[in-house]
């Protein structure tokens, strides 16, 4: 009973790092650029003061996310990933770069507060997707006219169909294309997926 109360109050001091996805050469491109969500990524070296001082932020925001449709929190150990690291053009320990449609693989520097309120408004404003396909008639909701005919659209078809689209379109995101069309691509997939 007590290592029990002992884990609970570990996890409730530090978070869940299983929610945290660990990123790596092998999977970095699958989960962050092609993965169908967007990313916030924290590029670390477990030696850093200020890297160990941000996990348990980080670990919280993970929780925070960990059942998102949208958007995955994920950790790159520079000190076992040099190459990935040097890649996304890391100089200083932790880096955290945000990824997107929009931003392409190469990502960009997130430069904002690094307490646990200003990462989730951060996350909440550029990362999550705003659009849920069970209130999306609604007027309130915050679905896009685009969006919203998208969902009615989908709803006609039967469960098959939407899997078949979804397969369809999980193809189509790793061909080339404009930003515009792979964030409608990333949108729909997003849609379907809540279907």
């Amino acid at each position: 009973m007590k290592l029990l109360t002992s884990l609970a109050v570990a996890l409730a001091l530090f978070g869940n790092a299983d929610a945290v996805t660990v990123l790596g050469k092998d999977n970095f491109a699958d989960v962050v650029v092609n993965g169908g969500k967007n990313a916030i990524v924290k590029f670390y070296a477990p030696w850093c003061g200020h890297c160990k001082a941000l996990a348990p932020t980080w670990d919280e925001l993970g929780d925070s996310y960990a059942a998102s449709n949208s958007v995955v929190v994920g950790d790159v150990d520079c000190t076992v990933e040099e190459d990935l690291c040097g890649d996304h053009e890391v100089r200083g320990y932790p880096t955290l770069k945000y990824f997107t449609p929009e931003t392409g693989e190469k990502g960009e520097s997130y430069e904002g507060g690094r307490d646990l309120d200003d990462l989730k408004a951060f996350v909440e404003e550029k990362l999550e997707v705003k659009c849920d396909p069970e209130t999306a008639e609604d007027p309130e909701s915050k679905c896009s006219e685009k969006e919203r005919a998208y969902v009615a659209k989908m709803r006609e078809k039967t469960k098959a169909e939407r899997k078949t689209a979804l397969k369809r379109l999980e193809k189509m995101k790793k061909k080339s294309m404009t930003k515009e069309l792979k964030a409608w691509v990333m949108q729909r997939i997003v849609i379907l997926a809540q279907m």
